[in-house]
């Protein structure tokens, strides 16, 4: 396997994973909205119903945290998860080979639990906007469509947001030190 040691080739490649995680997931999403019609109200409605969890306090989320045991998040296969994902184990096999591990200490842990709410909030924004999207998609008869998009909505967002749930178990045991 090659190896990328550029520190622009890893955020490239993160990139990649992105754009095809974001294309596969919104591409069900955007064939609904163009179907149904981007006039339809029920599209603004449900993107303010979801923009409501870009701008809720913190507290709302931590409310949602499934467990504070990183062993139950292991248990239910979040390693597995962390395969395919930015930053997660195939980048980081391609691009940190050979690099000294660095205690980077609870300053660095802090500033990472806020990059962890941020993805958080954007995965619980995109699942509320997605099963909105579902549901609206099932009323209307498209239920192909419907069902497409509660099938995305499982790798896109609940598992993203599992995962993020399990990086702030393990970093707030860092920081609560």
């Amino acid at each position: 396997m090659f190896k990328i040691n550029n520190q622009y080739n890893r955020i490239l490649l993160n990139q990649l994973f992105n754009l095809f995680w974001t294309f596969l997931s919104f591409m069900p999403i955007c064939w609904l909205w163009h179907k149904v019609g981007a006039g339809e109200p029920f599209l603004y409605i449900s993107i303010a119903i979801a923009l409501i969890f870009a701008i809720a306090p913190q507290r709302v989320l931590q409310k949602a945290l499934v467990s504070d045991d990183h062993k139950f998040y292991e248990r239910y296969g979040v390693r597995f998860i962390r395969k395919f994902v930015q930053d997660g184990d195939i980048v980081t096999s391609l691009t940190k080979k050979n690099q000294p591990v660095r205690n980077r200490g609870k300053a660095h842990a802090k500033k990472y639990l806020r990059t962890i709410e941020m993805y958080e909030r954007y995965h619980w924004t995109c699942m509320v906007f997605f099963l909105l999207s579902a549901i609206i998609g099932l009323l209307y008869g498209y239920y192909l469509l419907g069902v497409s998009i509660l099938a995305v909505n499982i790798p896109y967002n609940a598992f993203p947001i599992f995962l993020q749930q399990y990086n702030k178990v393990r970093i707030k045991k860092i920081t609560d030190a």
